[in-house]
């Protein structure tokens, strides 16, 4: 069995499904495929040395929930619809055949983040044909509370101090981080109270 997640930036694999992965490294090859360096931060350093750090921060990250393959596509943080054509397509293709996941986790149409709901638009053409399993979810703080009934929760108690290991690998965006850290935790906590777990990670399934 294999688990392939699609996300625009590296850490959004860990902030925002971490605990599922972990969960399922357990049993299945887990896959990355990352759109962007995420260059844009630190912006005061030169760009090869923010990919640098960025590359090996998701790699240390990986190692943590279970990872094992990341891929990035090389596309720049906030353009990333600007630059994806057909050719970085037929790329991602080629990666959805060779994986040929049972499993695809990719951004939700409703995160905030326009390089977010881009990559579900491109995921959704990628998987249109398929029959593989399907979970979107949300990384940015708009709709988290807003939803009654949940489709997917993943049970993530036995691994959400991995999860939180994890994130802490992510050194060169600590102030994002340490931002985002107490909603995630509050997220994980509040559907799981609902639904009788500790923590839980919530998702659609298409």
């Amino acid at each position: 069995m294999v688990v392939m997640a699609f996300v625009a930036h590296p850490d959004d694999e860990v902030i925002g499904i971490g605990g599922t992965l972990a969960k399922l490294s357990a049993d299945e090859e887990v896959v990355v495929v990352v759109f962007s360096y995420g260059q844009g931060w630190p912006f005061w350093l030169p760009e090869k040395e923010v990919i640098k750090r960025r590359v090996h921060e998701t790699k240390q990250a990986g190692n943590i929930i279970g990872v094992k393959r990341t891929i990035f596509l090389g596309l720049s943080d906030m353009r990333v619809s600007e630059q994806f054509d057909r050719s970085t397509f037929k790329i991602l293709k080629k990666l959805f055949t060779e994986v040929n996941p049972d499993k695809v986790f990719y951004h939700s149409i409703q995160d905030g983040h326009k390089d977010h709901r881009f990559v579900n638009r491109i995921v959704e053409e990628l998987v249109s044909r398929t029959d593989v399993e399907r979970y979107t979810f949300e990384i940015n703080l708009w709709n988290w509370f807003q939803h009654k009934s949940p489709l997917i929760l993943f049970d993530i108690t036995d691994t959400w101090e991995r999860k939180m290991r994890a994130m802490n690998q992510f050194k060169s965006q600590s102030i994002f981080i340490n931002l985002l850290r107490p909603m995630v935790t509050l997220k994980a906590h509040y559907y799981g109270r609902r639904y009788g777990y500790k923590y839980v990670e919530v998702f659609y399934k298409r």
